[in-house]
Formats: structure tokens, C-alpha cells, sequence
């Protein structure tokens, strides 16, 4: 029994050292509690003083917050309003800009169609009166050269034109240059102008009677007499005698038929007669009468050679230009080329002249 005592004495100890420590745990475990329920009461004390802070403030300023609200909102009203306008402004400007351009465009547009209609009006005028160039160089002055020039410049004109309708006149225009190109290479208008020279040089041409009138140099003086020698004798008075006798007898060969001089008012009018066969040469040859143009030459040249002294340069050489043009072969009629002239005014809409 006092063994058991004994033994379980020791024990005592142990359990008064249990309680102090279990006490001690209690006591922090109270103190943490504590702690947490004071922070938690402190927690929610923030809390209900934030949610009172808060609500007053809600509360109380409700009427603040709404003004100013309403101020943000009718400033960006009035800044939407604004910009609405602006756009509003900037469609209306673009529009009236598309509209101004549209105009533009189409006032270009006219322009340029009233030059392109204009250009080809001009061209066709032009190559119009480029034809009836050709048609009267052809028809009044006979000049080939000029009226083929014509008729290639007035199919250089109508080139430029891009006009389908036309063709049937470039078609004549081709038919009738080479029509121009094949004739006789005659320049009439050349030729007129050396008649009307030839008509003006007629004054200065000497005439035969002149010519026939002065008499040769040293025909007027006698022949040297040779001095006989001192015994020549009767020989020699017989041969100064027949010397004498010939003196006074002339005989002339002259084959020509001798024509009576002419008083001075028929001398006008022969070289009246002469200018006048030179100039209805000039007209028969513009009208292209053949006939009438050889006629003129022919007599022409017959009252130089009959009347005037050949022998002189002048009348020589109108002698050579009157053969020299009677040998040379012209074209009776000049072709027709009014049927590219009559072609265009029916393209272009244009009556004939009258």
C-alpha cells in the first residue's frame, strides 16, 4: 500500500504542470478571440461609418450629382448638336462641291464638242473652198499644177476628219487626181505671161523698111581709082573711063518682094494688129481653144516675118517663142473635177453657190 503511494506520488506533479499550460492555451485562444471579435466589431463600426458616409452623401448631394449630370449631358448634347451641324454643313458643302464639279464637267464637256463640231466645220469649209479653188483654176486659167496642189491639200483636210460619211468624197477626190496627174504637163499660166511679155516688147521691133531705108556702110563711097603709071598711056584712060561708067550704074540682087513704105499711122497700126493676135492668143489659150490660140500665133508670126526685120535679135527670138509654142500640144477641154465638190456639199448640207 505504501509501495502504491510511493508510486503514484511522482504523478501529482505532473498533473499540477498539465493545468498551467491548458490554462495558458485558454488564455490565448481567448485573447485571439478577442482580438478577432474586436476587429470585427471594429470592421463593421468602418463599414456602417463608410455605408453612413456614403448614404449622406448620396443623400444630401443627390441634387449636386443630378445638376451636374444634367450639365455633362446637355454639353454633350450641344457638342453633338454642333458636330451634327458641322457634318450636316460639310454634306451640304460636298454635295454643292459634286454639283460645281458636275457643272464643270459638263460645261467642259460642251466646250469641247463645240470646238470638235467648230474644227470640223472649219475643216470642211476649208477643204471646200480648197475645191472650188481647184475647179476654177482648172476651168478659167487652165492650171493643172494648181488645181492638182488644190485638190491634194483639200484631201489633207477632210484626213482629219474621222467622218465614215466621208469616203465617196475622198473616192472622188482619188479619181480626179489621178485623173490631173496623167494630163500633159503644160504650164498655160507661164505661157500667158510670155504672150503678154511679147505683146508689150512689140513697140521696140524694128521694122524692114528701116532695115532696107539705112543703107550699108561704105556703099555711098566710090572705089579707090589706082594712079596709072606715067606711061601707061591709052590703057589707062580706057579703064578710068569704064571705071566711071560703072560707078554710075548700081545693080543690087534683092529677091525680096518689096513692099511700099508705110506712113507712120499705118506702122501703129501694124504693131496694133501684132499686140492684139498676141493678146487673143492669151485669151484662146485660158479659154483652152486650141484652134483660135494657133490662128493668133500663126498670123502673129506672119506680120513679123513680113513687116519686120528677122535679121534683128528681138524679132529672132519672138519668132522662135511664137514656133515654140506652136509646136507644143495643149489639152482642148480640161477634165471635169466638180464631183468631189458636189459630194461634200451634199455631206456637209450646203447648197451650191450661185
Amino acid at each position: 500500500m505504501i509501495e502504491n503511494n510511493a508510486k503514484t506520488t511522482p504523478a501529482a506533479p505532473a498533473a499540477k504542470r498539465g493545468k498551467p499550460v491548458a490554462a495558458k492555451s485558454s488564455a490565448i485562444s481567448r485573447r485571439g478571440l478577442l482580438t478577432g471579435g474586436l476587429a470585427l466589431i471594429l470592421a463593421v463600426i468602418a463599414l456602417s461609418a463608410t455605408g453612413y458616409l456614403w448614404y449622406r452623401l448620396l443623400v444630401e448631394n443627390r441634387e449636386l450629382l443630378a445638376t451636374d449630370v444634367v450639365d455633362k449631358l446637355n454639353t454633350l448634347t450641344e457638342d453633338t448638336k454642333t458636330l451634327q451641324e458641322g457634318l450636316s454643313a460639310a454634306q451640304q458643302t460636298l454635295a454643292e462641291t459634286a454639283s460645281t464639279q458636275e457643272t464643270i464637267k459638263a460645261a467642259i464637256d460642251k466646250i469641247q464638242g463645240d470646238l470638235s463640231r467648230n474644227r470640223n466645220e472649219w475643216l470642211l469649209a476649208e477643204a471646200e473652198q480648197l475645191l472650188v479653188i481647184a475647179n476654177h483654176r482648172l476651168q478659167l486659167a487652165r492650171d493643172a499644177r494648181s488645181a492638182l496642189n488644190a485638190l491634194r491639200a483639200a484631201d489633207g483636210q477632210l484626213n482629219l476628219i474621222a467622218n465614215p460619211n466621208l469616203l465617196p468624197v475622198r473616192r472622188e477626190l482619188a479619181r480626179e487626181i489621178t485623173l490631173l496627174e496623167s494630163l500633159e504637163k503644160t504650164d498655160v499660166t507661164g505661157l500667158t505671161l510670155k504672150l503678154v511679155s511679147l505683146a508689150e516688147a512689140v513697140e521696140r521691133l524694128p521694122l524692114a523698111l528701116e532695115a532696107r531705108m539705112r543703107a550699108p556702110e561704105g556703099a555711098d563711097k566710090a572705089a579707090p581709082v589706082p594712079t596709072p603709071a606715067p606711061d601707061a598711056g591709052w590703057r589707062a584712060a580706057a579703064q578710068r573711063m569704064g571705071q566711071d561708067i560703072l560707078g554710075l550704074v548700081r545693080i543690087r540682087e534683092n529677091l525680096e518682094v518689096q513692099k511700099p513704105l508705110l506712113p507712120p499711122e499705118q506702122q501703129y497700126f501694124l504693131r496694133e494688129n501684132l499686140r492684139l493676135m498676141l493678146y487673143g492668143a492669151q485669151l484662146a489659150l485660158l479659154q483652152a481653144n486650141v484652134t483660135v490660140y494657133q490662128q493668133n500665133l500663126r498670123s502673129a508670126l506672119r506680120l513679123l516675118k513680113e513687116y519686120f526685120d528677122v535679121n534683128t535679135q528681138v524679132v529672132a527670138a519672138m519668132s522662135g517663142e511664137l514656133e515654140g509654142q506652136l509646136k507644143m500640144k495643149l489639152v482642148t477641154a480640161p477634165p471635169d473635177i466638180s464631183a468631189s465638190l458636189e459630194a461634200l456639199r451634199q455631206v456637209a448640207g450646203r447648197k451650191a453657190a450661185p
